[in-house]
């Protein structure tokens, strides 16, 4: 749950009107409008004041809860070798939660996990292997269920993938370009390098770096963006499209790494860590 999601479930569990948490805050109702719009955020004078009144930590408040977690679960694992750099291409029809990460085998291989004791039966993985590209095809019927893509480091090029998701979590991997369509709330880049580009359409996202080593772009329509960043990161913006806009950026104009905001009417609040 994002923060702006958990501020205005704690005033409505509290009964309180927008206008009575002002008052108790003394800031103005637009500013407790803009920060449950996700237009803004509080400041860390705000957080204390929150987090005293409702009785919560500040730590509790601002945690979110980006992936998900499978008690006692089962898993399915497919495996299919590799002998060369390839083109991914990568559909899946939905599920809560992808993580890409790189192995050292030559092996790509795909692990479900579920809570589903019939895993075996309710997902079905078509792997179509053409000189320089690798088509995966999952069908998945899981309740609950995460799918872990591991990809040969050395063969990794392009990866495309197109899905309905909660989260996607890239671990450890340098790519090229990634390019993913469908519908997404979390993305998550761990030790990780290289292009993104997001198309994802009326979808509010928050993307999560722990470093910021290359391009990220963003299309979307009608959306907010939270794009966070390690403290000091070096970054400069682009915006395309149609009344776009980024809110706290901190430009630096000869920065090698890039974030960009195309579409329709869209915001990226960035947010440095």
């Amino acid at each position: 749950m994002l923060l702006n999601e958990k501020l205005k479930m704690l005033r409505k569990e509290k009964e309180l009107t927008q206008e009575e948490l002002a008052e108790k805050l003394n800031v103005s109702r637009q500013a407790i409008t803009k920060w449950e719009s996700g237009e803004g955020i509080p400041d860390i004078n705000n957080l204390k004041q929150i987090s005293i009144m409702f009785n919560i930590t500040i730590d509790e408040l601002i945690k979110e809860e980006k992936e998900i977690q499978i008690d006692n679960e089962n898993s399915f694992v497919e495996e299919f070798e590799i002998d060369h750099t390839k083109h991914f291409d990568i559909e899946i029809n939905s599920t809560e939660e992808i993580e890409l990460i790189s192995n050292t085998d030559e092996k790509v291989k795909i692990e479900a996990l579920s809570i589903e004791e019939r895993i075996n039966e309710l997902i079905k993985i078509k792997i179509d292997n053409h000189y320089n590209r690798l088509d995966i095809k999952i069908n998945n019927k899981l309740k609950k269920s995460k799918i872990k893509i591991y990809i040969p480091e050395k063969y990794i090029d392009e990866i495309e993938l197109k899905s309905k998701i909660r989260s996607l979590n890239i671990n450890s991997i340098d790519i090229v370009k990634l390019e993913f369509d469908g519908s997404i709330k979390y993305l998550n880049v761990n030790n990780s390098k290289g292009n993104i580009i997001l198309n994802a359409s009326k979808c509010d996202i928050e993307a999560n770096y722990d470093k910021f080593d290359g391009r990220l772009e963003i299309n979307t329509i009608n959306s907010t963006a939270r794009v966070k960043l390690p403290k000091d990161t070096e970054y400069k913006t682009m915006v395309k499209g149609i009344k776009n806009k980024f809110i706290d950026a901190n430009d630096k104009e000869d920065a090698q790494n890039i974030i960009e905001l195309n579409g329709i009417n869209s915001k990226i609040i960035m947010i440095e860590d």
